[in-house]
């Protein structure tokens, strides 16, 4: 755990709140845990949907990468539509879970709590933004989210762009 600490900013009539950011560690496995929960359900519910159309699956060493990246290449359905499934759905776990309540699950298993500048859960709108900004963060090959590994606060860059802090929850 890390003992850095962060003053949120705060106004002339608000107390100051002390806050332990996480560390690089506990934030990478809450980002493990909620890949793997979103990537579970969107496979089954595309293969459940594959089922139900009649759609041949392929066989289980036809499975990996390759067989995602082909599909989406060769404009097949069931591909385009487990890719956009998997989008639409990280979107919204995002912006409800992380934006509105500050708490993703696997943040709630890691112990960890996303909050603004005013320590409190980011809301709607800082939500959004923070869930924009993770494009930037992840694409050129995570260098955005790698960023937290040396910043003081442990930030990635959608949190510098959103105004958002990871601390350690209440214990």
């Amino acid at each position: 755990m890390s003992g850095r600490e962060v003053r949120p900013s705060r106004t002339h009539d608000e107390r100051v709140l002390r806050v332990r950011v996480t560390s690089f560690g506990r934030r990478a496995a809450a980002a493990a845990i909620d890949l793997a929960l979103l990537l579970g359900l969107s496979a089954a519910v595309t293969l459940l949907a594959a089922l139900l159309l009649g759609v041949p699956m392929p066989g289980w060493r036809e499975f990996g990468p390759d067989l995602l990246v082909a599909g989406i290449l060769d404009r097949n359905p069931m591909a385009v539509g487990a890719v956009g499934l998997f989008g639409g759905m990280t979107g919204l776990y995002q912006l409800y879970f992380a934006g509105i309540s500050g708490q993703t699950l696997g943040m709630r298993a890691m112990g960890i709590r996303l909050i603004s500048a005013r320590g409190t859960a980011p809301g709607p709108g800082r939500g959004m933004a923070r869930l924009i900004a993770l494009a930037p963060s992840v694409v050129p090959a995570g260098l955005g989210w790698i960023w937290a590994l040396f910043d003081r606060e442990h930030r990635a860059l959608h949190d510098h762009i959103a105004g958002t802090y990871l601390i350690v929850d209440k214990d």
